[in-house]
């Protein structure tokens, strides 16, 4: 089999060296290169990075992978990767260690094994391991990762229905930096409750300080501290901590265990955005990608861009400059066979707006408004550009 394992730590060693003599194929990832030049076991692959970031582990070719096991220390980064290894790569078989039991029964439900182990507890994962290759194929008690079918919930406690408009909200707040701090102070001022909830001792204090509301210090993706913040009743759960796992986590425990109808969630790494949403978080925010699509959308060359992402059916708006290269160029609109989930809005020429209709023809310099399905989306951009 092909088993990546993630962290190198005490765990992460002990389950390598039971595993490397036994055929099987093994990548190591772990974010420090000094504790990989330790591996010498043969046959094992050891890639220094981050595999939280969709990139490197498809480096490693996760897709062709049928064990991801992550085994670090921070247990939201250990339940981040199994997920992106479901959603993005579809790996059968996810373990994840984890240190917090409240958290293990909604996790398993959604197909990650979770498991509390120490130093001689690593035989037994070994042990899993080796059971899928045996007969009957599946280890005893191994939960597989389960497909979740389009419109299927992933939460088990009903998600409460937002207020009405122009209604005061209770926000819950999970990071106090200057995002969270700034953040808060906004809320506040236009009326609505806040509670912020920050890990780090020196930045607590200085908000507890600062700003008029409860704050709590703590990890704010745990079962305790989000019932100590009133996330049963709290209506908009936003996470802005520096560490997309831990916004990740924290987004899905206050949908899944307390029923917040709206999480928002801020992005460090604009690759983790599309997965993150695919996981259920309502709204992503990511900085870089912003800054990054306003540069492209400055640049006279740049001839595709992305005007508006629609989430809820998963839509984009998109405009394409044609030029003399273009392959519609001189064809009517009825003669295209468009791609399915696509559809042409309207075509700008020379500064006028042309309502598309099957006599329609296109001309080099027009701009063409498109709304197409994300997935259908790469077929309208070849049918129009080549």
């Amino acid at each position: 089999m092909k088993i990546i394992i993630v962290g190198y730590g005490r765990i992460g060693r002990q389950v390598v060296k039971l595993l490397a003599n036994k055929g099987h194929s093994i990548t190591v990832i772990d974010r420090e290169s000094h504790a990989l030049s330790a591996t010498k076991q043969p046959g094992v692959v050891t890639v220094a990075g981050d595999a939280v970031d969709p990139d490197l582990l498809r480096q490693v070719e996760a897709e062709k992978a049928d064990v991801l096991m992550a085994l670090t220390r921070e247990e939201n980064t250990n339940l981040m990767v199994v997920q992106i290894a479901q959603v993005a790569f579809h790996i059968p078989t996810v373990i994840a260690m984890t240190y917090d039991p409240q958290r293990d029964e909604s996790f398993c439900a959604l197909g990650i094994d979770t498991l509390k182990i120490t130093i001689t507890g690593a035989e037994i994962l070994a042990n899993r391991v080796e059971a899928l290759t045996s007969p009957g194929g599946e280890a005893p008690h191994l939960l597989t990762a389960t497909r979740l079918s389009c419109g299927e919930s992933r939460y088990p406690v009903p998600v409460r229905p937002a207020p009405p408009v122009g209604a005061a909200a209770y926000v819950i707040i999970m990071g106090g930096g200057k995002v969270g701090y700034y953040l808060g102070r906004t809320l506040l001022e236009e009326g609505h409750e806040i509670t912020v909830i920050e890990n780090d001792p020196k930045v607590f204090t200085m908000v507890s300080r600062q700003i008029d509301c409860p704050v709590i210090r703590g990890d704010g993706s745990t079962h305790t501290i989000l019932e100590k913040a009133g996330a049963g009743r709290a209506n908009v759960f936003v996470a802005v901590t520096n560490h997309d796992h831990d916004n990740l986590i924290a987004c899905e425990v206050a949908k899944r265990e307390f029923g917040v109808s709206k999480t928002i969630a801020r992005v460090k790494n604009p690759k983790n955005e599309l997965i993150m949403q695919q996981l259920g978080v309502d709204v992503t925010v990511s900085s870089t990608a912003i800054i990054s699509s306003l540069i492209e959308s400055e640049l006279p060359e740049h001839k595709i861009r992305t005007l508006l992402n629609l989430r809820a059916g998963n839509l984009e708006i998109m405009e394409y400059v044609l030029d003399g290269s273009s392959p519609v160029v001189g064809h009517q609109l009825k003669e295209l066979t468009m791609p399915s989930n696509c559809n042409i809005v309207t075509i700008l020429r020379q500064g006028c707006a042309v309502v598309p209709r099957g006599d329609t023809a296109f001309e080099s310099h027009d701009v063409v408004l498109a709304l197409a399905a994300q997935p259908d989306e790469a077929n309208l951009r070849k049918l129009l550009m080549g």
